[in-house]
């Protein structure tokens, strides 16, 4: 998929990872940029070629309005997720996890449902942002990891039912980002431009599962050869 003279929307857009996707789209030559974030005030647009969208994903009444609004979409970047950095047992926070599935897992979900019909209409594609977490627990964000799994599965059953219609949908799974959600995990950290520039490549002409930096890489490798060792490896990070 051609960036340039794309329609794109992006969740999360208001800092990190989001951010950098809504002026790098426009660097690249992107016709028009629906930028969604719950706080639209933050966006500060500046351009007229992007446009502020109010948008919680856990609220289905937004997200139909979204669709709604962005009804030109050609690419679909689920970028909004939470990670409150918690074990699945005795969590500090008793809430937690039932708040990173409600955005991670069950928010996406419902903006994928939502922009299904555009994206066919528009031949368009997707790219679901989840985490190498999706395929290894790391039981100081246990969670997290079960809301990044069930999206990835969720992400690969979309993958199905869209490939007769030649919507490509794409899971990014990249180790830890040098953003303020991974703030307290240690280097070496991928940076917002590594991260957006593997998305682009893989939307031009590489895999639909993108593995982004080596720790991503290593683990994938590892997985598929001893996955047992990688398993009891990560199991120490507590």
């Amino acid at each position: 998929m051609l960036i340039e003279n794309s329609i794109a929307l992006v969740s999360g857009a208001n800092r990190g990872v989001g951010a950098r996707f809504v002026t790098s789209l426009l660097e690249r030559g992107a016709h028009k940029v629906y930028a969604a974030a719950r706080d639209c005030a933050a966006l500060a647009p500046g351009d007229s070629r992007i446009v502020p969208i109010a948008l919680d994903i856990t609220d289905s009444e937004q997200v139909a309005k979204a669709a709604g609004q962005a009804s030109d979409v050609t690419l679909l970047i689920n970028n909004a997720g939470i990670n409150h950095v918690e074990r699945a047992i005795h969590p500090r926070e008793a809430s937690a996890a039932r708040a990173e599935m409600e955005v991670n897992y069950f928010g996406t979900l419902s903006m994928c449902r939502a922009f299904t019909p555009v994206l066919i209409r528009n031949r368009g594609a997707v790219v679901n942002m989840l985490s190498i977490l999706a395929r290894v627990a790391l039981p100081a964000m246990g969670s997290l990891c079960a809301s990044k799994a069930a999206a990835l599965r969720m992400t690969e059953c979309l993958r199905a039912e869209l490939a007769a219609h030649d919507v490509r949908v794409l899971a990014v799974l990249p180790g830890a980002i040098d953003t303020d959600m991974s703030r307290d995990f240690p280097p070496p950290k991928l940076s917002v431009d590594e991260v957006v520039d593997a998305v682009y490549a893989a939307l031009a002409d590489g895999p639909d599962e993108v593995l982004v930096g080596a720790m991503a890489r290593d683990i994938a490798a590892g997985l598929a050869t001893d996955r047992l060792a990688v398993q009891t490896r990560f199991a120490g990070f507590l």
